[in-house]
């Protein structure tokens, strides 16, 4: 059995309100253990955004400012601390369980976008509530996932905003501009404007870039100082988030500064390695793209964005849910359905297992990895690299859509 839907399931008649209510309930009871879990220095990224907010409220300077206690600065546009200003006057349980029930709500999204209609044509409609919470659920073993939710990250959030907005029918309102939004929050998903202009995506393109100039001027308003700051000084220093060659840098750039550390041979090779990476996955994108694979299109863009990045942590990874879906699709596509199995299997067990952290990290201790350490040490990397090869192998067969 193959196959072969590649549209999401947003028309099947789910009974939205009962799991929505079940859902929430879900999201809700693990915001509360994350509540427990930041009494133990956890949500260490949602206190920073709320500095960024509280900085813009009563200073110091807003990239001057530092969390107290671990001294990590805000490292986002001035757009995103203006939205975390609502973050920042809240208190903090309340700020922790909003934003944590936010985060688990859009694992659910990331689910129901990313599964077909033919899967959902198999699973009767009191089951599709019940897969939907287990799905999530399950998902919190995903390494990037838990990774995202115990830090307070912003990807989850992110992630979903950019895949249930760029999936939606060409002619949806301001279908991209939510795309723009996210860049603004976050410059890390840029490169996806280069499939909306490989595809001829001429609206989305013009509303994401409205969306992302919209933030920047929203910036610009309301912090000018700051926004100046950013754009001409903070958005080149790469160094500002953290150790470029820290095990949790799942980038060709960790991967290489763990190599040759601050070696002259590093930036150039980086950036040669991460224009090809480039190229190859536009390629793969704009094939699956115009086959009207639009998930696994944005799921393989998403590896760009991974890749070429100076610094992509762990939890930026939250991109294999759609990119597990894209692997089972394929191999199922080519070879069947057991294989295909397998295939899920693997890939969202090989996350569950957290290899990354298996090996000595912290203090430098990533630069005297022997070869063996050095591949559970980049495991990320080498699950992306085998998700690129395998959709690469299974997208020979595909047609292009009709117009």
């Amino acid at each position: 059995m193959s196959v072969t839907s590649t549209t999401t399931p947003a028309s099947q008649p789910l009974d939205r309100r009962r799991t929505l209510l079940w859902i929430v309930a879900a999201a809700v009871l693990v915001a509360l253990g994350a509540w427990i879990g930041s009494m133990y220095g956890g949500m260490i990224d949602l206190r920073v955004y709320r500095l960024g907010g509280d900085a813009l409220l009563h200073g110091p300077a807003l990239y001057d400012a530092k969390l107290p206690g671990v001294g990590l600065p805000f490292t986002y546009p001035p757009f995103a601390a203006i939205a975390m200003v609502p973050l920042a006057l809240a208190p903090w349980g309340v700020a922790l369980v909003l934003w944590t029930t936010a985060s688990v709500l859009c694992i659910t999204a990331l689910w129901r976008t990313s599964l077909t209609k033919t899967f959902w044509s198999f699973v009767t409609q009191r089951k599709r509530t019940a897969v939907l919470i287990l799905l999530t659920i399950l998902s919190l073993a995903l390494e990037p996932v838990w990774e995202t939710i115990s830090f307070g990250q912003i990807n989850l959030l992110l992630t979903a905003m950019i895949l249930v907005d760029l999936v939606r029918p060409n002619d949806a309102r301001l279908r991209g501009f939510w795309l723009g939004v996210a860049i603004g929050v976050k410059l890390t998903p840029l490169p996806f404007l280069a499939l909306l202009l490989v595809t001829k995506q001429w609206k989305a393109l013009r509303n994401a870039v409205f969306g992302l100039l919209a933030t920047i001027a929203i910036g610009f308003a309301f912090a000018p100082r700051q926004s100046w700051r950013y754009w001409t000084e903070v958005v080149f220093d790469a160094n500002r988030v953290g150790g470029i060659a820290f095990t949790g840098n799942q980038s060709i750039n960790g991967f290489l500064h763990r190599l040759g550390n601050t070696a002259s041979w590093v930036q150039p090779t980086w950036f040669v390695a991460s224009v090809i990476v480039g190229l190859a996955v536009l390629w793969l994108a704009r094939k699956y793209w115009l086959a009207d694979e639009r998930v696994t299109a944005i799921a393989v863009m998403a590896l760009a964005v991974l890749y070429a990045s100076p610094i992509s942590w762990s939890h930026h990874w939250v991109w294999v849910i759609p990119l597990g879906i894209s692997v089972i699709r394929g191999v199922n596509r080519v070879w069947g359905l057991n294989p295909a199995v397998v295939a899920g299997v693997l890939w969202y067990g090989l996350f569950v297992l957290r290899s990354i952290w298996w090996v000595p990290y912290r203090d430098d201790r990533e630069l005297a990895w022997t070869f063996w350490q050095s591949i559970p040490g980049n495991s990320h990397l080498i699950l992306g690299l085998i998700a690129f090869i395998v959709l690469a192998i299974t997208s020979r067969g595909l047609t292009r859509a009709s117009d």
